[in-house]
Formats: structure tokens, C-alpha cells, sequence
């Protein structure tokens, strides 16, 4: 599987001219620490606009945690959004609105049986196919990138650095792999849509659906702390995106996602 250079033209000639004039630029790059960097950086030039930023490489490249992203020059998708959200938005659960979005995305490729595992891991069978980091920075404005990474192609001598199990596009395709550039195109548009409506109705309309992509629905699950590890049984979500748990046969919900989640074996 070969897969095509990034290409702007390509990708802006998926989106709607509606999408297309919201956006103040659509970077692409060869190589990058990070996406999600590169839109910082852009904010701190006067980027203030919502921006696409996608690179064929990150050299820095992280997930959640400050875990770091194994980021190479393989042709996966390494893809950040930079979003201006108003000072007053209630942000909780955007992971889960970004990722029921990449599922339904995928989905509509013919990339089935994903779920979502709280609060922004896609995953197929318990393998790990993408990932989201969202980050933010408070000032007049709440300033959001959301940055996301699909595996395409794994090869052997990455994954072998990866320490739980992954997946890529290339191994789920039972046909043809999709088009990168187009996919990219399918994913920038649903989710500038997806922050629109985020904007202003929260996480309510994406709520229904996160029954049917609950990767962890009623598992017995491992959160590990610092200094400790315990655990429980996973019970959903609250209605504002946090993960719900049962132990000692009381419920309790977590916000912090630097804890770090395992299934407990």
C-alpha cells in the first residue's frame, strides 16, 4: 500500500465552500515536532482563525499524558484543528463528541466495529487504531487544537515500540484502503461540524450514540495513579463526558483523563 502525498488540493476539494471559507489556512508540512504545535506556534504568529494543520511526519509527536506518539513517515494521518471557542463554552466531553465523529467517519468508509475508549482512544477489538488529543488555552478566548492520529501503515519495527496492541487501516481493509488526502478532506469537514454544534449544544446530540461505541461498557477496569491502582467496574458516561465507575458499590465519575486506563486483565 502505497499512499499518495499530502495534497491540499485534494483535500479542500472534499469540503463545502462553507467549510473551506471558515478556515483561515490549511497547512501542510513534510515534518513537524507536532501538528497540534504547529497551530500553537501559529496562534503565538496571529493565527487566530480556526486552521487545519496536517505533516506526513511528527518528530515530537504525543498522545494523552505526554505519552509520545510514534509519528512516522509512513503515510498515517497526523491531523490538527485549531478552533477558537468562546470564553463561556462549557468544553466537557469534547473528546467524545471528536471521537464518535472520527467513528462515524470511518464508518462511512466501510471501517466497521470501532469503538471509543473513554476518553479518546479508537480502537478495533482492543487494538488501537487512532487517537485524540485535545488541548486548550485559556484567555478571552478558550483556544482549542484538537489533534488526531490514524494509523494507515504500521511497520513492523514501530510497533514493535508501541507498548499495547495496535492496528492500522491497512490490516482492517478488507478492499481497498481509503484515500488518504480524500479521508482527510471526509474528516476536517464532519468535524468542523462537529465544533459547530459543540458550540452550541454541548455534548447532547452525541450522547445516544455512545452507548454503541462504549469500548469499556461494564468492564473491569484498571486506573492507574501515580502511586496507586485500583480497580472497578466502568458504568458509562455522565451527561457532560465524564467516565463513570463503580467501587466499593458507590458510584463515582472521573474528569481527570491523566489517569491512566487499562482493562484489567
Amino acid at each position: 500500500m502505497t499512499q499518495s502525498p499530502l495534497s491540499k488540493d485534494t483535500i479542500l476539494s472534499v469540503l463545502q465552500p462553507k467549510t473551506v471559507n471558515i478556515l483561515e489556512a490549511v497547512e501542510i508540512h513534510q515534518t513537524v515536532t507536532s501538528t497540534n504545535d504547529r497551530l500553537w506556534e501559529r496562534l503565538s504568529e496571529g493565527g487566530e482563525s480556526p486552521a487545519i494543520c496536517l505533516s506526513e511526519m511528527q518528530t515530537q509527536g504525543r498522545g494523552r499524558r505526554g505519552d509520545r506518539w510514534q509519528s512516522p513517515s509512513s503515510g498515517n494521518l497526523y491531523l490538527s484543528i485549531f478552533w477558537p471557542f468562546p470564553a463561556n463554552i462549557t468544553k466537557s466531553g469534547l473528546s467524545i463528541a471528536v471521537g464518535i465523529t472520527l467513528i462515524n467517519t470511518l464508518k462511512a468508509q466501510g471501517i466497521n466495529d470501532l469503538k471509543l475508549k473513554w476518553p479518546n482512544d479508537i480502537w478495533y477489538k482492543k487494538q488501537k487504531l487512532a487517537g485524540i488529543l485535545v488541548e486548550s488555552r485559556f484567555g478571552s478566548r478558550q483556544n482549542t487544537v484538537i489533534g488526531i492520529g490514524l494509523n494507515f501503515k504500521l511497520p513492523s519495527a514501530i510497533k514493535n515500540k508501541i507498548h499495547q496492541p495496535t492496528t492500522s487501516l491497512q490490516q482492517l481493509c478488507t478492499k481497498a484502503v481509503p484515500c488518504r488526502n480524500r479521508l482527510a478532506g471526509h474528516i476536517i469537514q464532519n468535524m468542523i461540524e462537529t465544533l459547530e454544534r459543540f458550540q452550541t449544544r454541548g455534548l447532547r446530540d452525541f450522547l445516544p450514540q455512545w452507548t454503541q461505541y462504549d469500548a469499556l461498557a461494564d468492564s473491569l477496569i484498571d486506573l492507574i495513579y501515580d502511586d496507586k491502582t485500583i480497580t472497578v467496574k466502568a458504568c458509562g458516561i455522565s451527561d457532560t463526558g465524564e467516565l463513570q465507575y463503580q467501587h466499593n458499590n458507590q458510584l463515582h465519575t472521573l474528569a481527570n483523563s491523566h489517569v491512566s486506563i487499562r482493562l484489567s486483565s
